[in-house]
C-alpha cells in the first residue's frame, strides 16, 4: 500500500530543494534529524537532493531534551558540528531544534552554509505549505507587508481574547521576509516576516491563545496565557495551568534573558494551520507570533542572547500602523495587501 501523500511528499521535496534551497549539481547537503522526526520528509528530500545531482548526507541522533542552548548537553556536539559546517547546504528536520544551540551559532558564525529551518516537519505540513503553495505570490506579498511595516512607526495590536499591546519600530533595523534563499546564512520557511521592534518601547498584555513552544508539555493551548510587559520584558505570567507551566519553565533556566521579548512576525502561508508544531502555527495566515528570550544577532536588536527561546501565537489579531489598519481580525486588510490576500487564498489547493 502506497505511503500517503507519497507522490505529492516527493515532488514538495524537490519542489523545496530546486525552487526554494537553490540545490545546485555538486553541492553537499546535509539533512539533521533526530528520533522525533518524520522519516518519509527526511527520505524525500534527501531524494530531491540525489535527483538534482548534489551530494546528500543524513545526520540522525537521540531528541535531545530541551530546545536550543537547553539541547546542549545531550548532542554529540564536535562531530554534529564538523559534519555540517563543512556543507553547502544544511537542512534541519529535527523535532529538538538545533536553531540557537551552540552548534548553530558556531556553524553560522562560519559563514559559509545556507541553513533552512525546518524542525519538526512531517508529510502532512510539506504538502500543504510548499507542494500547493504558490511561492512566487506568496514571496511578493511578504515584500508588500515588509514595504508598510518599514514605512510604520507605531503599531497598535489588539485581539479578541484581551491583548493590548503597543510598540514602535525602528527604520534602521531589518526586517526578514522568510523563504528567499540567497546565499550563506540561516532561513525559514516561507509564509514568516519578523523583525525586532524597539524593546523599550513594548508595553501592555500579550495574550497567547493558539500555541507556545517550547515547553514540550504546553503547546496547543486550551486557554490563553495572558503576559505583562512592561520596556520589553515579561513582568507577570497569568492565566490557567498552562500558564503556570509556561512560567515555571521560563524561570527553570535562571536567566533573566528569557523574560526579554526577542522578535514578531506576521503569518501568511496559506497552507499552514495550528497544529502544536509551532514552525507551522507561526505561517498561520493572518495570525501574529512572538518570539520570548534568546535573540538572534541579525535581528540588531537590544535583546541579547539567553539560554534558550520560546514562540506564543495571537490569532485573529488586529494590528494597526500609524493609525492604519493592517490586519482586522486575522485578515490582511491594508489598501496594499487586500487584493494579494484574495489571490493567495483562491490559488493555494
Amino acid at each position: 500500500m502506497p505511503t500517503k501523500f507519497s507522490l505529492e511528499t516527493m515532488s514538495a521535496a524537490f519542489k523545496l530543494m530546486r525552487d526554494i534551497v537553490g540545490v545546485k549539481e555538486g553541492e553537499s547537503v546535509v539533512i539533521t534529524a533526530d528520533t522525533g522526526s518524520d522519516w518519509s520528509v527526511v527520505e524525500a528530500v534527501a531524494k530531491a537532493s540525489t535527483l538534482l545531482g548534489a551530494k546528500p548526507m543524513v545526520v540522525w541522533y537521540p531528541m535531545p531534551l530541551g530546545v536550543g542552548k537547553a539541547a546542549d548537553p545531550y548532542l554529540p556536539q564536535k562531530p554534529l558540528e564538523a559534519a555540517v559546517s563543512s556543507a553547502d547546504v544544511w537542512i534541519e528536520f529535527n523535532m529538538g531544534w538545533l536553531l540557537y544551540s551552540t552548534v548553530w551559532d558556531n556553524v553560522m558564525a562560519e559563514g559559509s552554509v545556507r541553513y533552512l529551518c525546518l524542525v519538526g516537519m512531517g508529510v502532512d505540513m510539506l504538502v500543504r505549505t510548499v507542494e500547493r503553495v504558490d511561492v512566487d505570490l506568496v514571496l511578493e506579498f511578504q515584500d508588500k507587508l515588509v514595504e508598510v511595516t518599514k514605512s510604520t512607526r507605531k503599531m497598535r495590536l489588539t485581539s479578541p481574547v484581551g491583548m493590548e499591546l503597543e510598540f514602535e519600530n525602528d527604520p534602521a533595523r531589518p526586517i526578514f521576509t522568510e523563504g528567499r534563499v540567497m546565499g550563506p546564512g540561516d532561513y525559514m520557511l516561507m509564509g514568516q516576516v519578523d523583525w525586532a521592534p524597539i524593546e523599550e518601547s513594548i508595553n501592555g498584555v500579550l495574550v497567547f491563545d493558539g500555541s507556545v513552544y517550547p515547553p514540550e508539555d504546553v503547546g496547543l493551548l486550551r486557554a490563553p496565557i495572558f503576559l505583562e510587559v512592561e520596556k520589553g520584558r515579561v513582568v507577570s505570567v497569568k492565566g490557567g495551568s498552562e500558564a503556570k507551566r509556561f512560567e515555571r519553565w521560563l524561570k527553570s533556566f535562571d536567566d533573566p534573558g528569557m523574560f526579554n521579548i526577542a522578535h514578531i512576525s506576521y503569518g501568511c502561508n496559506p497552507g499552514a494551520k495550528l497544529t502544536g508544531n509551532i514552525l507551522e502555527d507561526e505561517r498561520v495566515w493572518g495570525a501574529v507570533e512572538w518570539g520570548i528570550g534568546n535573540q538572534a544577532d541579525s535581528f540588531k536588536g537590544l535583546a541579547g542572547p539567553a539560554k534558550s527561546h520560546t514562540d506564543g501565537i495571537c490569532l485573529n489579531p488586529t494590528l494597526i500602523a500609524d493609525g492604519e489598519y493592517l490586519i482586522k481580525d486575522g485578515s490582511y486588510v491594508h489598501p496594499l495587501l487586500a487584493d494579494m490576500e484574495k489571490r493567495i487564498i483562491g490559488s493555494s489547493g
